[in-house]
């Protein structure tokens, strides 16, 4: 059997994805936090072609606006449980009550034509595990940033085991000790239910930042070239 080559794997995983692009993907996103859940449609036939960003600003907001379509979003009685949680994990081949915040991140990135390329799109540590992402680190001398400034949707470890995305332009750990994030499978800080909330974080929480956006367009770029 014929060895398909990578590129063709990748436009594969687009069609695929053809049945959810229409939900949020557009830079000024109006999809209705009503309508998230019912956005997650069935797989569709037919071709599309990768989405089009003019920069890689225009591709974080983008990114941004797809997550923000689910905040206020909740489980169903605090299990992991609800459609909208089932559609993501599914998308993944993830038991439908898993733990979704790395799940949900992916997932985000995905419907933007960024497959992120994680060894476990449900584990945390997948998402820093790669040094050459990491921008910002925690060690035994503190605070340490190593790389650019973080932006808007770049990961942030927080906690044992938790991932949400940057929800604002600009943030310098070295000076700011909070920083506005938007993530999935947590109670937004108030004990409510889990869900996808928006969390200003603490900057002595934060174990380190990784930055996938901006690798994946500067390959893109010279690809395209």
């Amino acid at each position: 059997m014929a060895k398909i080559p990578y590129h063709n794997h990748f436009l594969f995983r687009l069609i695929i994805l053809s049945g959810l692009i229409a939900f949020g993907q557009t830079v000024n996103a109006q999809t209705k936090k009503s309508a998230a859940a019912s956005a997650l449609a069935p797989v569709a036939s037919g071709t599309k072609r990768p989405l089009r960003f003019e920069s890689e600003a225009q591709l974080r907001q983008a990114v941004y606006d797809s997550a923000y379509t689910f905040i206020g979003k909740t489980e169903r009685t605090d299990r992991n449980d609800a459609v909208w949680i089932s559609a993501i994990n599914r998308f993944s081949n993830l038991p439908k009550n898993a733990h979704y915040c790395a799940s949900a991140f992916y997932y985000v990135h995905a419907i933007n034509s960024v497959l992120l390329p994680v060894r476990g799109v449900g584990m945390v540590r997948s998402y820093f595990s790669q040094a050459k992402t990491i921008i910002y680190k925690r060690n035994q001398r503190g605070n340490q940033r190593i790389g650019l400034k973080p932006g808007r949707m770049d990961a942030v470890s927080l906690f044992a085991s938790h991932i949400e995305g940057i929800a604002q332009d600009r943030y310098d750990p070295e000076e700011d000790d909070r920083v506005k994030c938007i993530g999935f499978n947590t109670t937004g800080g108030k004990g409510t239910k889990g869900g996808c909330y928006i969390n200003f974080r603490k900057t002595s929480e934060i174990k380190a930042i990784a930055n996938w956006i901006g690798p994946y367009w500067k390959n893109l770029k010279q690809t395209t070239l």
